[in-house]
């Protein structure tokens, strides 16, 4: 009984609360959202996602990130078999996307039992494994192979999703990408040549976007002239979220707007309608929250591997957060990202426990020596 008592002491003693507290009052909110839009099935596969992913996330918080993460090639290699194989036959098209980016189970059905995101889980997996390439690389971040061999290994990813025809999750492994270069203290000089690269890039990818694309940001140009065809979804998520007013419709009873992807891409539509001005801002409120956390986590870090792994987290929660809350808003094109804990989807939302187990891992060894680990202490 006293060795209960005594793991319990240590385990709250040294976890991250803020961070436990403000990743369940964001999945508690998500659920609320998911099983008012009225899709059964996305709020059971959330609801298990949820509580499994929370359960591994305090599992993974008694383990040593240091441990985790020197062995990289066990959780890099799967992921991008798992990758791969969207590319066969085994992918899989979810309905109402235009991306081959899933793998169902069974494998090859047409009509699968469970689907799953394999870039979801890669999100994960690099961050893990750059976080170990920075600290590597931390002698030399600012020489010019060290700094290709970094961009090459991001380029990975980034590129397997857009060949995917995921372009918003390539986005995002982009701003994970930089967003953590900016923390090892690469040289400024790097992201002044990038920006300065930018305008034409940016001249040469118009070049090569399909119709659907060029449309959706040119319904953010002239929108009055689109609201029929490229910006109809953003226009009716304007409505639905006007429908709101200050203190929103009454949890149950939005929906007045038929609007496509309610419990994914445009859960915030949900919580501005149901909820109002006052339960959007309780949203964004809870989201700053965590990434605040995580920024906190990374400064206490006690060491390079664990304050990358914490800006590497907090790097994909806060820019899909922002992609996201943009398409909702008019204010950036629709691509297919999902708010981070309240938008439907098991895959993302379980990997996405995954990370927040790490970075628990990091505070909790920032506050307890290795020796009181329950995996040394108990084995």
């Amino acid at each position: 009984m006293k060795k209960v008592s005594a793991f319990f002491g240590r385990f709250f003693h040294g976890s991250n609360k803020l961070l436990i507290v403000l990743c369940t009052l964001c999945s508690t909110y998500g659920l609320l959202l998911v099983y008012s839009s009225g899709v059964a099935s996305g709020f059971s596969s959330q609801l298990a996602a949820s509580v499994g992913g929370m359960f591994a996330a305090l599992l993974i918080s008694q383990a040593d990130y240091r441990s985790i993460c020197r062995f990289w090639p066990v959780f890099a290699v799967p992921a991008l078999i798992l990758m791969l194989l969207t590319f066969t036959p085994l992918g899989y098209n979810v309905a109402g996307t235009d991306d081959t980016a899933w793998l169902g189970l069974p494998f090859g059905s047409d009509a699968p039992f469970i689907t799953f995101q394999p870039s979801e889980l890669l999100k994960i997996v690099f961050i893990i494994t750059f976080s170990k390439h920075l600290e590597y690389a931390k002698d030399s971040i600012h020489r010019f192979p060290a700094v290709l061999l970094l961009c090459a290994h991001a380029a990975l990813p980034s590129i397997l999703v857009f060949l995917q025809g995921d372009d918003g999750t390539a986005l995002v492994f982009l701003c994970i990408f930089a967003v953590m270069m900016f923390a090892a203290g690469v040289h400024w000089g790097y992201f002044a040549a990038v920006a300065g690269a930018a305008v034409p890039s940016a001249f040469v990818l118009w070049q090569v976007l399909d119709e659907q694309k060029r449309g959706r940001i040119m319904a953010l140009i002239h929108p009055e002239e689109y609201l029929e065809t490229f910006g109809w979804q953003q226009n009716h998520a304007l409505i639905s979220m006007g429908n709101g007013g200050l203190w929103g419709t009454g949890y149950l009873k939005g929906g007045a707007v038929s609007l496509y992807a309610r419990n994914n891409d445009f859960i915030f539509t949900e919580a501005a309608e149901e909820f109002g001005l006052m339960g959007s801002l309780l949203l964004l409120i809870l989201l700053l929250g965590v990434i605040f956390a995580l920024l906190l986590s990374a400064l206490r870090a006690r060491d390079e591997l664990g304050r990358s792994l914490c800006i590497g987290m907090m790097g994909l929660i806060a820019f899909q957060s922002i992609i996201n809350l943009g398409m909702n808003l008019r204010l950036l094109p629709v691509i297919g990202i999902t708010l981070p804990f309240f938008s439907a989807g098991g895959s993302s939302v379980l990997t996405l426990y995954l990370g927040i187990g790490l970075v628990l891992s990091v505070s909790f060894q920032s506050k307890l020596s290795s020796k009181n680990n329950i995996f040394t202490r108990f084995r």
